[in-house]
């Protein structure tokens, strides 16, 4: 199944092939400056090779947020689109910018060791303090 999103000015287009089963919430501080919010949500594309820009390619800038990933976004209009991880072995779609229903439910919130003081994550909702165990892969050695 093809997914399609886009940016908040609409100069930017993506589709992308099938999403992980799982949403991250992910509370590091990155995120929250990113995306000027709690935190970030996202769901991992199953397949990278999968993911192709539509239109607008060229107003995609990349902000190299740390020694291991790197954000995406839309130099119009600022808009995050894409978690780039380990030089792109793993790509995430952030999933504000979808354009159709991602048909994934299952969320967990990561790095909830930097969440925001005044975010408050619901009883019995699934927390990792870092990275979950099936993500270690990406865990940065530096």
């Amino acid at each position: 199944m093809l997914h399609h999103g886009s940016c908040l000015c609409g100069e930017v287009h993506y589709e992308t092939g099938e999403l992980s089963e799982h949403i991250d919430h992910c509370h590091c501080s990155y995120c929250q400056k990113f995306h000027g919010a709690a935190y970030g949500s996202y769901a991992g594309i199953i397949n990278p090779d999968s993911f192709r820009w539509i239109k607008g390619e060229e107003r995609v800038h990349r902000y190299q947020s740390s020694s291991h990933s790197a954000r995406l976004f839309c130099a119009s209009c600022g808009s995050s689109l894409v978690a780039e991880i380990d030089g792109g072995k793993m790509l995430a779609v952030t999933l504000g910018t979808l354009d159709d229903d991602p048909g994934v439910k299952s969320a967990a919130h990561i790095f909830v060791k930097s969440k925001a003081s005044w975010c408050e994550i619901g009883e019995g909702e699934e927390k990792y303090e870092e990275y979950p165990p099936n993500m270690t892969q990406f865990t940065p050695s530096d």
